[in-house]
């Protein structure tokens, strides 16, 4: 008794190990078709030794060893692979015997027995060796019965065969083999089939939930963005206001602390944003005809005075300086690629180095051309072993780095990723303590000249005729409106206020403006759904005034907006009053050329 118990908790033991139900059920069938072919087999030899049938016994005293040793290896080695191979073997060895030492040829037994070796062999073993075992199976038959021509065409059971109770025994046993692995194994199909539904169930909750989380996180961050944005429009603003007015030179000092640090803030917030946009694949090339001459000197005016403060030679090299290129491409893109890699030039590079833009053509045909671009500067330079971990995010090559030069590691993760939207990689050079170079190459379309060369200036003169202009404010933050009346007023200009959407569109409809100002995010009508119905009045006049949106929220969320074409322009906060003014500049130019 004490050992039928123990096999019972060796198999059920083997069962728990086995997990997935396929490999239970082989367990199940092998297990089974061991014990009753093993007990089937006891019997019969009993019973021929009792009847003096010794030839029979002694042949089959083989399969029952090798059986039993099946069921040890199984139960005590957890060898269940080599117990499949000796229950296969042994019930192969009874087919071949079978055949060759009794004259009555293939009974109704021996099928049985093929039967139950081709199915236990695939249901057991896999395919491999199913097919091995089949043939084995099954070629003795097969030549039994050629070489007897088919046995007369007849698989008969004899009356003394049915007289036998262990061939009945035998047959009933086998069907009964036959019957269970079948049962078994649709039975583990069917569970597996239940389990993968179930799990395909829990993984299309897990992706809806990610999904949700990822688009709670998103418009988190979106409204994150905004809420710091307007704020910091407010103080960024405020300080450029103070810049201009004559301050004293103590005073001066202090806008200059509170600029860097507001200007810091600004920076911080607009990779984080621009990271999580690129997790979530947000971000795509918008392209459109720019001048590419006109954008790199404009760039190389923005750093100049912080590399005058540090006493940096920075240089703008172009082997086209002369003739204007106009391109078809994502100006805006490219500006924050170069931005992020001039400021990092800039920032690791001591006082009286030098920084250096290049850009050449590496190859120009008719309707496209290969542009290399490189920032080189002479700063402190990289080791050979962080070249590679300084691309990751919120990684610098060590952490004095960041306590000397702050950064929260983004930048050049950001710009490997917007170089690679444009199917290109970035390159560094570095030697520690001598410099860096980074560089890359990205294929334009040419485009038609936007001006002609003859207007082309590198630096565009002042338009004062912007005072002419009447400007409808839409804005419903109060501090956002004195920031903007301060900027108007500087200017000379003529505007008018309305505090939502609903009431800009109202005032449009009088027909006295020539360009709105419009904020996004206010209450009644929000400046997307006040632009859209501007869009569809029915005068022209009105219908076709410029509409420039000033919003807090990113560059992504603007242009990935269905309502984005219902906008002329716009200017992300904070935004400088210089770029506000060469909008407006712009819209005269447009109103002139009437």
């Amino acid at each position: 008794m004490n050992i039928i118990i123990r096999l019972r908790e060796k198999y059920a033991a083997l069962l728990r190990d086995k997990q997935i139900p396929l490999m239970q059920s082989r367990i199940r069938i092998l297990t089974f078709g061991l014990i009753l072919m093993i007990a089937l087999l006891l019997i019969i030899t009993i019973k021929s030794l009792l009847r003096e049938d010794y030839k029979t016994a002694a042949r089959l005293v083989i399969p029952i060893s090798a059986m039993c040793s099946g069921l040890y290896l199984m139960f005590e080695k957890n060898n269940w692979q080599l117990a499949g191979h000796l229950f296969l073997l042994s019930l192969s060895s009874v087919i071949w015997t079978n055949i060759l030492m009794y004259t009555y040829g293939i009974n109704l037994v021996s099928l049985q027995i093929t039967l139950i070796i081709i199915s236990a062999s695939f249901y057991i073993l896999g395919k491999n060796w199913g097919i091995v075992y089949s043939l084995a199976g099954v070629i003795p038959v097969v030549t039994h019965l050629l070489l007897t021509n088919g046995q007369n065409g007849k698989i008969t059971v004899t009356p003394l065969q049915l007289n036998n109770s262990s061939f009945m025994l035998a047959l009933i046993v086998n069907f009964g083999i036959l019957i269970t692995m079948h049962y078994e194994f649709f039975k583990s199909f069917f569970k597996s089939n239940s389990k993968e539904r179930e799990l395909n169930s829990q993984l299309q909750s897990a992706l809806k939930e990610a999904q949700e989380a990822t688009k709670l996180r998103a418009d988190f961050l979106s409204s994150m963005s905004h809420e710091l944005r307007t704020p910091l429009h407010a103080v960024i603003g405020l300080i450029n206001i103070l810049s201009v007015e004559n301050p004293r030179k103590d005073q001066e000092e202090n806008l200059a602390v509170l600029r860097f640090s507001a200007e810091n803030l600004l920076a911080l917030i607009n990779d984080t944003l621009d990271f999580s946009k690129m997790n979530e694949d947000q971000i795509t090339l918008n392209k459109s005809p720019f001048n590419l001459t006109i954008l790199l000197q404009n760039i190389l005016a923005t750093f100049r005075p912080k590399a005058e403060q540090k006493k940096i030679d920075i240089r703008l090299n172009l082997d086209f300086e002369n003739v204007p290129l106009h391109i078809i491409g994502d100006q805006t893109r490219l500006a924050q690629i170069l931005n992020n890699l001039i400021s990092n030039a800039l920032k690791f590079t001591d006082n009286g180095g030098q920084v250096e833009i290049l850009v050449a053509t590496k190859n120009r045909t008719e309707k496209h051309i290969l542009l290399h671009f490189a920032i080189k500067d002479s700063g402190i330079g990289i080791p050979k072993n962080k070249q590679e971990i300084i691309f990751e995010p919120f990684l610098q090559a060590n952490n004095n780095i960041t306590k000397r030069y702050g950064g929260t590691g983004l930048g050049l993760a950001i710009v490997k990723r917007l170089i690679g939207l444009h199917l290109s990689k970035l390159v560094l050079e570095s030697e520690e303590h001598v410099g860096s170079a980074f560089s890359f190459e990205i294929k334009y379309e040419l485009a038609l000249s936007i001006v002609s060369p003859e207007a082309v200036q590198l630096v565009k003169p002042a338009i004062s005729t912007i005072s002419n202009l009447n400007i409808l404010i839409a804005e419903d933050n109060i501090i956002n409106i004195m920031l903007l009346k301060k900027i108007l007023d500087q200017w000379n200009c003529n505007y008018s206020l309305s505090k939502d959407g609903k009431e800009a569109l109202d005032m449009v409809k009088t027909g006295g403006f020539d360009v709105v100002l419009m904020d996004i995010h206010m209450p009644v009508m929000d400046g997307f759904e006040a632009s859209r119905h501007i869009r569809e009045l029915p005068d022209v006049n009105m219908s076709k005034i410029k509409i420039i949106a000033l919003t807090a929220s990113s560059d992504v969320d603007i242009q990935q907006s269905f309502s984005y074409t219902y906008l002329d322009d716009y200017l992300t906060k904070p935004f400088s009053s210089q770029l506000l003014k060469e909008k407006l500049e712009g819209v005269v130019q447009q109103l002139s050329g009437k």
